[in-house]
């Protein structure tokens, strides 16, 4: 109560009674911390360290400020939740509005915080290179390459004015995540916010890494010499892409030999890590695996934040437990990806490049399978 001039005046504060935070979950076990927030404890006591200084908050005159450890796990649940913000602000006896703001201020630090350190694939350094080769070569059988392409399509809520541009050719709104992954899952390049009715093809042409993987001096000085032709360091792509000296896709479905059939088995194997980061990504943050109900704007950097997490889980071994790995897995609405074959034509240099690995893994191949008979 406040005295002003013989009158009384009463600050108002609505009541919050959720003590999810406070009271239940310093019980839960590891396995139930991990069900609810999607990390380890120690992940969150990592994250807690590293952001504390940018979330800390002044206290006033209504309440305490909520507490760094809660707002991250406040986000941490947003994100790993397809639950509605009214659930969740009940849940830890905080405002509606303010989970979406704690999501966002989380994102926007973690891109901040953390991209630099692990997402830094690109330029390339010698000492990325090697480890990305050999990584490839000796877990994937893949000489010469440095990471996968491939672009997946994430649900969104758009504005009528928007629908045009962000329907896709199988009949909802999306955004492209476009995205290079390596040997072991981590995501090495993201590309994000490119509307739904574009494919991948167009959206590579047009990027970055592109320009990076056909010019720069540090990918041409790593050149293989295999059968007498130069084959440089690739990426590893679908029908979607074009064809190219560094970028391998299958060969065409059509008649195929032996060897073009072992070498589309191959490149498929090695590629399919795209195919495991984006599950991953979306098993254990839900709320992108569910689609995205934000407003557009914000669609992109809860998207590059949720990939940011999945490299440092994926450096700290921090990993879904199988068995609710595959109950989040059942509860997405697994919208039917667009598929896109691009008729562009390939160059010759990568005709020859993608036939001399042919040679290659079929005649290393064969070998070893003689030599273990």
């Amino acid at each position: 109560m406040l005295m002003n001039g013989g009158r009384d005046r009463r600050i108002w504060c609505l009541d919050r009674s959720g003590t999810f935070w406070e009271t239940e979950v310093p019980l839960y076990n590891d396995d139930e911390f991990k069900r609810n927030f999607r990390v380890s404890r120690s992940t969150l006591d990592f994250l807690v360290e590293r952001l504390h200084e940018d979330l800390v908050r002044q206290y006033t005159h209504f309440r305490d400020p909520i507490s760094v450890p809660k707002r991250i796990a406040v986000a941490l649940y947003s994100l790993g939740s397809s639950a509605e913000y009214r659930t969740i602000a009940n849940l830890f006896g905080i405002g509606e509005s303010t989970v979406g703001q704690i999501l966002l201020e989380f994102c926007h630090l973690i891109k901040e915080v953390f991209e630099p350190q692990f997402i830094n694939f690109y330029p390339p350094t010698e000492d990325k290179i090697i480890e990305m080769r050999s990584g490839f070569e000796v877990v994937w059988g893949f000489p010469q390459c440095y990471g996968a392409i491939d672009g997946c399509h994430i649900e969104i809520k758009v504005n009528d004015e928007d629908k045009v541009d962000y329907h896709n050719y199988k009949g909802w709104y999306s955004i492209v995540l476009l995205a290079a992954v390596d040997y072991r899952y981590r995501f090495t390049y993201v590309n994000i916010g490119s509307p739904g009715r574009n494919n991948d093809s167009h959206i590579f042409e047009r990027s970055i890494i592109r320009r990076l993987h056909n010019e720069d001096e540090t990918f041409q000085r790593f050149f293989k010499v295999i059968q007498g032709v130069q084959v440089p360091i690739l990426l590893l792509g679908d029908s979607a892409f074009r064809l190219d000296r560094f970028l391998m896709k299958p060969y065409p479905h059509d008649n195929l030999t032996p060897k073009e059939k072992h070498f589309n088995y191959m490149l498929s194997r090695a590629r399919r890590v795209t195919e495991n980061a984006f599950g991953q990504l979306k098993n254990r943050f839900r709320r992108i695996g569910n689609g995205l109900k934000l407003m557009l704007e914000n669609d992109s950097i809860v998207i590059r934040a949720s990939c940011i997490l999945h490299n440092i889980l994926n450096e700290k071994n921090d990993y879904l437990n199988e068995e609710f790995d595959v109950a989040s897995s059942e509860q997405l609405e697994n919208r039917e990806q667009p598929v896109h074959v691009t008729m562009r034509a390939p160059t010759g240099d990568g005709i020859t490049v993608r036939n001399t690995i042919a040679d290659y893994l079929w005649a290393r191949d064969r070998r070893l399978d003689e030599n273990n008979e």
